[in-house]
């Protein structure tokens, strides 16, 4: 048998068997779900799903990126890449490279960070002046100083002096999947009536652009507003018990265009 050929079929093996690691490990943490229900899920037809998780299958770069991107492991797909594809690792690492400086929250904490339940005391904590009982009951009610403790237990949330509570974690990043979750929540806490105030300001606008200025917005809406929204944050002459979130978003509007048919 070919030498070249036995490579290459090693090669699709140990691509499976990364996947199927990584597919068994979002099995096991969501009960209710099935290999059936991934596919709906990550859009791959359940017959691919399953032959990969029968080693019988050669993936595709576009079916691993879709399926962990789904399954929000955004470390293992860059290992992924950085392991079979390094030509498109590298094409790739501007989006790795994105807030690099932070770490990953642990997969068991990560679920919290995405919990309706638990989501307004994690943030309300990780501030520099933390929160306090009286505040998460005011919005919460009683039931927050359970879910308050749960936090503590799991040791997301350090208990400080004088009655205040810290997140334990005040720099982290979460997977991409997580944090559409995170924005669809934080909607919830737009005050859409008080738009135009000091507490709540909303600017939106629409363009035709061309490849480079879809660059140019990235590149704008990334480094100029992250530079300047943290010189404000890190200031002390700013530090106070109002809590703010800041969100800067931009995207385009629809995935079609006129020459070019479906984006």
């Amino acid at each position: 048998m070919d030498n070249s050929f036995e490579q290459v079929e090693d090669q699709n093996i140990k691509k499976c068997r990364f996947l199927t690691a990584c597919i068994d490990y979002y099995l096991s943490s969501h009960k209710k779900q099935s290999l059936y229900s991934l596919e709906k899920k990550t859009g791959i037809h359940y017959s691919s799903l399953r032959r990969i998780v029968n080693n019988s299958s050669k993936p595709t770069v576009e079916t691993a990126i879709k399926l962990l991107n789904s399954l929000g492991e955004d470390e293992n797909l860059k290992k992924y890449l950085d392991t079979f594809h390094p030509e498109v690792a590298g094409l790739m690492g501007e989006q790795f490279s994105h807030n690099s400086e932070y770490e990953y929250i642990s997969k068991k904490a990560k679920d919290y960070f995405t919990n309706p339940s638990y989501y307004l005391i994690l943030n309300l904590a990780s501030t520099t002046s933390g929160t306090t009982a009286k505040e998460i009951t005011y919005h919460i009610g009683d039931i927050g100083l359970e879910r308050l403790s749960h936090l503590i237990e799991e040791g997301l949330i350090i208990e400080g002096t004088k009655g205040r509570y810290f997140g334990a974690t005040s720099s982290y990043k979460l997977p991409f999947s997580d944090t559409k979750k995170r924005v669809k929540l934080a909607l919830d806490y737009y005050r859409l009536e008080e738009a135009g105030s000091t507490n709540n300001w909303l600017s939106f606008q629409t363009e035709s652009l061309n490849e480079d200025g879809l660059k140019a917005m990235k590149e704008l809406s990334r480094k100029h507003f992250n530079e300047r929204k943290d010189q404000i944050y890190n200031n002390p002459m700013y530090r106070g018990s109002i809590k703010h979130y800041s969100a800067c978003v931009s995207s385009t509007f629809l995935p079609y265009t006129e020459n070019e048919g479906v984006q």
